[in-house]
């Protein structure tokens, strides 16, 4: 049995509370009402949280589908937005090791994702690209870099992709490093990794998510034509986690690796004493 439709009533509502919680730093124990239980309700909550931000989009996350749920939701990965009070350009020195402080919601959800960032090279108005021809030509430029997965939401990600799209993708920063030159040859042979506290996490092949980063930046595309949003020039897209979604907490100090390109070391604090 499918779950019944939200009203717009609730639709505002959780939009409400998600984005209040964010901005006042309130925790929440469980999951504040409905389950969104198809794709667009879950962008249509999401869309009251970006309405109810003063803040400016830069760009957006990518995040997966788990592949079991796939055919249910007839997508394998979904959106959200990426706000420019929590983007972070960091300097040659923080791209080359020097360590750096990045906020989060202290017992909330909090997860670190190496990911590539992708830079568009012009404004994308919906309905004007075809992706299936292709999307490399659309690409500025590629950088290291990582996402920070925060949320007020202690547990999140349990509830599921419409859940993590309501709560606008259960994203709280996007940091982005070293450019990686000559990017189509060299994320074919450079691996990336992550360690926690001095402990290697995981490493994987820098372009191994699924079907390659552009797949990704193709559906953050055509994810947002359909939601009738353009894409200025400039606009980033963190294309999805390389090694993983790495949960971790509050103190935690991390380093992730783009080969010999780039190194990001980096401490995890409360985004209240910031």
């Amino acid at each position: 049995m499918s779950a019944p439709s939200m009203t717009n009533e609730q639709i505002s509502q959780l939009a409400n509370i998600l984005s209040t919680a964010r901005k006042d730093n309130k925790i929440l124990d469980t999951f504040p009402g409905p389950i969104p239980s198809t794709l667009e309700e879950a962008y249509t909550v999401q869309n009251g949280s970006i309405d109810a931000s003063s803040d400016a989009i830069v760009g957006w996350k990518v995040g997966m589908v788990p592949p079991e749920l796939r055919a249910q939701y007839g997508e394998e990965r979904i959106l959200g937005p990426v706000f420019k009070n929590i983007y972070v350009d960091l300097n040659e020195q923080q791209a080359s090791g020097e360590e750096f402080k990045l906020p989060v919601y202290a017992g909330g959800f909090i997860a670190i994702e190496a990911e590539l960032v992708i830079e568009t090279n012009q404004d994308i108005l919906p309905g004007t690209i075809n992706t299936a021809e292709g999307v490399e030509h659309l690409v500025k430029n590629v950088y290291a870099g990582i996402e920070i997965a925060s949320s007020p939401v202690i547990d999140l990600n349990s509830y599921g992709p419409t859940a993590i799209i309501a709560d606008i993708g259960n994203q709280y920063g996007l940091i982005k490093g070293a450019v990686i030159e000559n990017w189509q040859d060299k994320i074919s042979n450079m691996n990336t990794s992550v360690s926690i506290n001095d402990e290697l996490v995981n490493e994987a092949p820098t372009d191994g998510i699924l079907n390659g980063p552009m797949a990704a930046f193709a559906f953050m595309i055509d994810c947002c034509a359909k939601r009738g949003i353009t894409l200025p020039a400039g606009s980033l897209c963190s294309s999805g986690a390389i090694t993983g979604v790495h949960e971790t907490l509050v103190g935690a100090k991390s380093t992730v690796k783009f080969g010999d390109m780039c190194t990001m070391n980096f401490e995890l604090v409360d985004n209240k004493s910031l």
